[in-house]
């Protein structure tokens, strides 16, 4: 499925290069679910052109911040019956328990590793719970830059080999990922 998905996307968005990758972005973060949509168009574009990686993630990045913040504003408004539309009152209670206990950083590894984590969903809680718009912009911002420069610089170093690379070490990446983002939640508890 993941190989069809990436037929598509070259077939009919790579040739709109860069602006293809940020109006894909902004349309996944906005709402409309893309599942890996950017990350294989981000891939793919890379491959194409290699010399132009930090730009293409730079367009992600962007995109998808920009759909994240007019998803959190439209949240923000509609209040918590946005929320409770897609999800169950018990997970509503857990969702507002980490934002008040950790406010924009519960959307950090959401925002930096692909499925399955609910991402549209822990930004509409963001806009619910009336985060600071500043710390969610930071937030979602770390975990894309994180997230699409490293696709980016992978697929720019290991070329075609980058898919049989994510396979080999996409446990210790993962791993990875998670122990820095429960060091960094540690960290800021302690700073409290």
């Amino acid at each position: 499925m993941l190989r069809a998905l990436s037929q598509w996307f070259v077939q009919h968005i790579l040739p709109y290069g860069g602006p293809g990758l940020f109006l894909l972005a902004l349309i996944d973060s906005g709402g409309i679910p893309i599942p890996q949509g950017v990350d294989v168009l981000l891939f793919a574009q890379t491959l194409h052109r290699p010399e132009w990686a930090l730009l293409y993630a730079t367009l992600a990045t962007a995109g998808s911040l920009g759909g994240c913040l007019f998803l959190y504003w439209v949240s923000y408004k509609a209040g918590e019956v946005a929320l409770i539309r897609r999800t169950s009152p018990e997970r509503v209670a857990r969702l507002r328990q980490q934002y008040e206990k950790y406010e924009a950083f519960t959307l950090l590894l959401p925002a930096m590793v692909p499925l399955p984590l609910p991402m549209k969903l822990c930004v509409i809680a963001a806009g619910v719970f009336e985060v600071r718009a500043a710390r969610f912009t930071v937030a979602i911002l770390v975990g894309r830059v994180i997230r699409y420069f490293g696709i980016a610089l992978v697929a720019q170093q290991y070329g075609d080999q980058t898919w049989t690379f994510i396979r080999q070490n996409a446990l210790a990446v993962g791993v990875g990922s998670a122990l820095l983002v429960g060091a960094f939640f540690w960290f800021t508890r302690r700073l409290r």
